[in-house]
């Protein structure tokens, strides 16, 4: 028995949120980026952005001198995940097999077609339910499996519903160029346009394997039966993340050690405070770096002891920067993502409050406080300001303190 899936989009998924609280950003160019440095890239741009030329993934300030009415608004964690709980719950009166994402949602509605009728049917109602309940335009596709029906959702230009029947998803599949099928990237894409002057999807199909395989190595297999319209992955239930992640670019690129560690310190001060927060510590840390001339560097590592205050986790993130942070170029930004320990530490059942306090917890439930009542910036650590090294009296470079005693790093300049 064929499945039945059903793929629901709703285009700049974020900026149609933004647009149902504040009405004066309809019709207008937006765009949704940190504002926190204008090398901040784009996470979402609306069609009237589009139209001016402005893409996801282009830098901040030169997209305001692409589109210079531009609106750029922060992104919304809290709204988007309200948006997002919001489409979960009107998809699960359909069927419980569910998988949601940023805007997306994917339904299996094999299993319910007594009720509801096929597939085409429940894309017609769903899509009304969320225009009527949400007031957002929805654009739904339909087919044998999640590659077909995403696709004809996206290729939609306007809200509707696209059908696609089953056995005709290899000649659906056909005309369009090869950037639609996933796992192809722009220099994937330029090696078989290079290599094989293949253009369109069905160029593509119509190779075998061995002959697809001197091009793209052990991916030939997958990507031909994406290109044959054929997806086995089945729609899975959300799975729930407690991984925090902490993200930020640097206003201008850098290569000084004490520049990139004040950033690193203002990422780590907010991954603890939602570490504190939720009553847990981080056993897991994990740094990207960002380059220049866009190489991504990754480090991880394994804490001997769950960690949530800002000092001593920042001393492990200090340490895994300069494990992971080799190369002698300028850095753009990082990505900081702390991993909470699945277990809780077993206090002393005899010993007194005071002893049961971790060394340096009073410190920061006060700074913890101060920064509430009083906004983040009411206290700040030397070290997170750049320029902290040129109001010393010492000319000499500060020694950073390493955890392995009797050993100290001076912050360097990196050439680039």
């Amino acid at each position: 028995m064929a499945r039945e899936i059903l793929h629901i989009a709703v285009p700049a998924f974020p900026i149609a949120l933004a647009r149902l609280n504040d009405r004066a950003l309809r019709n207008r160019p937006v765009a949704v980026a940190p504002l926190t440095s204008e090398q901040s890239l784009l996470h979402c741009v609306s069609h009237e952005a589009a139209e001016s030329g402005v893409m996801v993934g282009t830098p901040l300030f030169r997209a305001r001198r692409i589109c210079p009415g531009l609106v750029v608004i922060p992104p919304d964690p809290i709204l988007m995940a309200r948006g997002n709980r919001a489409l979960t719950e009107l998809s699960e009166e359909f069927t419980p097999v569910v998988e949601p994402a940023q805007g997306r949602i994917f339904l299996d509605v094999t299993g319910s077609r007594r009720l509801f009728g096929p597939a085409r049917d429940v894309a017609a109602r769903l899509e009304k339910v969320i225009e009527n309940k949400l007031g957002l335009e929805a654009k739904a596709g339909t087919g044998t499996n999640k590659l077909v029906s995403r696709i004809a959702a996206d290729v939609l230009p306007e809200p509707g519903v696209y059908d696609v029947f089953q056995g005709s998803e290899r000649s659906f599949l056909a005309p369009f160029p090869l950037s639609v099928l996933p796992g192809i990237g722009e220099c994937r894409e330029q090696a078989l346009l290079r290599d094989l002057n293949l253009q369109r999807v069905e160029q593509l199909a119509a190779l075998a394997v061995p002959q697809l395989r001197l091009a793209v190595g052990p991916f030939a297999t997958l990507l031909h039966d994406r290109a044959c319209g054929i997806d086995r992955s089945p729609v899975q239930l959300p799975r729930v993340s407690n991984e925090i992640v902490e993200e930020g670019f640097l206003e201008q690129e850098e290569n000084d050690d004490g520049v990139l560690l004040s950033e690193l310190l203002r990422l780590t001060e907010s991954c603890g405070l939602r570490l504190r927060r939720a009553g847990k510590g981080a056993d897991t840390i994990a740094l990207a770096i960002t380059y220049a001339d866009g190489v991504l560097d990754q480090g991880k590592r394994t804490l001997t002891f769950p960690l949530s205050l800002d000092l001593p986790l920042f001393a492990a993130v200090e340490e895994l920067f300069f494990a992971t942070c080799r190369r002698r170029l300028r850095v753009r930004g990082f990505r900081l993502s702390c991993r909470p320990a699945q277990e809780q530490v077993q206090l002393d059942l005899f010993a007194d409050g005071a002893a049961r306090k971790t060394k340096g917890a009073e410190l920061q439930e006060t700074l913890d406080l101060l920064r509430e009542r009083h906004g983040k910036q009411a206290v700040r650590c030397g070290r997170s300001m750049p320029n902290h090294r040129e109001t010393m009296a010492c000319c000499e470079p500060a020694p950073v303190w390493d955890p392995k005693p009797s050993k100290y790093k001076t912050l360097t300049k990196r050439n680039g």
